[in-house]
């Protein structure tokens, strides 16, 4: 019982200091094409984000679609982007579609979102956020596309279900915690663009099997080890000796594709 008293506490405490730093009002409402009531902010002439929906988050819910427009005193304004905090502990959010006019998720955009199962993420999304799917428990597959070059530490932390990521051929680090707790994921497909890989990335596996590499050149790891020496690392034949002489990546099963 002090358990869930303690556990309780420190939801409504995080939530407090989520919507603290999100204390700016939206300027405007609309109703999205999919039926629920979304929260704007105007960021520049003729462009918004979405901005939190921090009265009752939690019963904002089902499948959302995030128009790519939406019109306020007769003028149209175009959605980029989705703001900090912007759907933080909406429980009961089901889907997001994200428009193609939108390239930015904020941090923390859905913190612990606990039924979010699927989201569609357009060709334009360049960035995404610190923990901005931190938590979300329902997630299965996620595939991000080439476009996004930069994600925030933690991003899909404790997404203990998603069973496979695609990750984006446009990151050239893989940051501090991204994959932490990810427990369902059997194997990992790492492109040939990304360099570096943060402390604790992919701590917490439980199920995981392999780990592929698909560049040249070893990337280096800012802690060690990045996955326990048990994990098998697949990489292409061309770069088998470069892997075999790292300092670090030598100490593991490499094995050529």
């Amino acid at each position: 019982m002090k358990k869930v008293f303690s556990l309780c506490l420190l939801v409504v405490a995080s939530m407090g200091m989520l919507f603290a730093q999100s204390d700016v009002k939206a300027d405007f409402s609309s109703v999205a094409t999919s039926g629920q009531v979304l929260y704007y902010k105007i960021i520049d002439y003729g462009e918004v984000h979405v901005w939190p929906h921090s009265d009752n988050p939690e019963l904002l819910g089902g499948y959302i679609k995030i128009p790519r427009t939406v019109k306020f005193e007769g003028q149209n304004y175009i959605v980029t982007g989705i703001g900090d905090n912007a759907f933080a502990f909406c429980i009961r959010i089901q889907g997001i579609e994200l428009p193609t006019t939108m390239f930015f998720i904020g941090d923390r955009a859905f913190f612990h979102c606990t039924d979010l199962r699927v989201i569609q993420m357009p060709k334009t999304l360049t960035t995404i956020g610190e923990s901005a799917f931190e938590g979300c428990t329902s997630l299965i597959d996620v595939v991000m596309p080439n476009s996004v070059i930069e994600m925030g530490a933690n991003v899909f932390k404790d997404c203990d279900n998603v069973r496979h990521f695609v990750i984006s051929q446009g990151l050239t680090e893989i940051p501090e915690g991204a994959f932490m707790n990810c427990k369902s994921v059997t194997d990992y497909f790492i492109p040939a663009s990304v360099t570096a890989l943060g402390c604790n990335a992919f701590d917490g596996y439980v199920n995981l099997k392999t780990v592929t590499f698909f560049g040249n050149i070893p990337p280096e790891p800012e802690c060690e080890p990045a996955f326990g020496r048990e994990i098998p690392i697949y990489v292409k034949s061309q770069a088998f000796d470069q892997y075999k002489a790292s300092y670090h990546w030598g100490q593991y099963a490499i094995k050529a594709m």
